[in-house]
């Protein structure tokens, strides 16, 4: 056994005293040394704790998370597989089969990933030199920035407009030598806006690599899906948590050309969708039924909470693709609805800086739980 003390590297500059040095941090990247961490919304688990509530008990509105929850078809599968002591298949032949019915593309341009956070860090660390930029366009998903740093890019902001439209022209302008991907959420995350095709295509036109993230298409929006034939500069990202509710199992897709998924295949975890998850995937795409009365349900209860809100008592409600309301408002009243929220057991997501705004992102529940919010909503005028 080798003792510390007997080791060569402990006669230079590498003699340390173990504890001290790690307070330090002498073995963290020096990037990262004063890394800021990311602070994800409280999870259900952690609400059922705290409140002591049932799970199934919680407004927990603040995610995106699909409170309708899963296809019963989902639940029976799952309930009767047998081979969980077994790795799944590591190209996912069958999952991607199944997404190649539902989107109408070719399985060799499908790649499935642990949810659509890893398909962002993969692509990126497929992509990215150190020091080479990423275009980002805030208020956005906050997962595009953060990997970048993690893969040891340049995140360069082009910040959307008033209306939380992008600055198509801006983007271009940006572009430069060092400019290796553009990130643009369709529908947006938190805003809720829907880019135009017509726009995508334009900064496509530049030749640089353009992710175009559809998490929250299935509830409005048009899909680049008729690009990826014209554009091999083009990666679409899709996931399951939202209109399958299946947030839990982590399952998303990328969409783009079979070059790509090939080279991502050669850098990915060997079993990276777990097969409880691909399981969900597969029942949740042959599921149409369920599929097409859940998204039919929250995009109607979308509209009605936009029209119980818009206008009144100063809130202003942004048109929204995904299944989420966003709505800026007055300090003030923010306070308010937090207070309120906090002694309703009510969860949702606020925003306050110069490029949100005050403002609110409301996660689309069931009936009875948009009318609780509307209620509050207006005690707090």
């Amino acid at each position: 056994m080798l003792r510390l003390s007997n080791c060569p590297l402990t006669k230079n500059r590498f003699q340390f005293d173990l504890k001290n040095d790690m307070k330090n941090n002498i073995f963290i990247r020096n990037d990262l040394k004063n890394w800021k961490e990311y602070t994800p919304v409280p999870s259900a688990e952690s609400i059922s704790m705290d409140q002591k509530l049932r799970i199934e008990k919680i407004d927990k509105l603040n995610a995106g998370e699909s409170m309708y929850g899963p296809s019963p078809l989902v639940r029976q599968r799952l309930s009767r597989f047998k081979g969980f002591q077994f790795y799944p298949d590591p190209k996912y032949r069958t999952l991607r089969k199944e997404i190649s019915k539902y989107v109408k593309v070719n399985v060799q341009n499908i790649f499935v990933s642990n949810g659509a956070d890893e398909l962002i860090d993969v692509i990126l660390r497929l992509v990215l030199n150190s020091g080479e930029e990423v275009i980002d366009c805030p208020p956005t998903f906050s997962s595009y920035s953060l990997s970048t740093i993690l893969n040891k890019g340049v995140v360069k902001i082009v910040k959307r407009e008033k209306d939380f439209s992008i600055d198509t022209d801006a983007i271009i302008k940006s572009i430069t030598d060092k400019t290796k991907i553009i990130f643009i959420c369709n529908p947006n995350n938190p805003t809720g806006n829907v880019t135009p095709i017509s726009e995508i295509q334009k900064i496509l036109e530049t030749g640089v690599l353009v992710c175009v993230d559809e998490a929250y298409s299935e509830f409005g929006g048009e899909s680049a899906i008729s690009l990826l034939r014209k554009y091999e500069n083009l990666i679409i990202i899709r996931s399951f948590s939202k209109w399958a509710g299946i947030a839990g199992l982590r399952l998303g897709y990328g969409l783009m050309s079979e070059y790509l998924v090939k080279q991502l295949m050669k850098i990915k975890q060997p079993y990276n969708v777990n097969y409880a998850a691909v399981i969900a995937g597969i029942a949740s795409l042959q599921d149409t039924e369920y599929r097409e009365k859940i998204v039919s349900k929250v995009v109607k209860e979308r509209k009605n909470l936009e029209s119980e809100i818009q206008n009144k008592g100063g809130y202003k409600v942004f048109p929204s693709g995904g299944n989420f309301v966003y709505i800026q408002t007055t300090k003030k009243q923010l306070t308010k609805i937090k207070k309120e929220c906090n002694r309703k057991k009510i969860a949702l997501r606020f925003y306050d800086s110069e490029i949100t705004g005050s403002a609110l992102r409301i996660t689309v529940g069931k009936q009875k739980q948009n009318k609780r919010i509307i209620t509050i909503l207006n005690k707090s005028i």
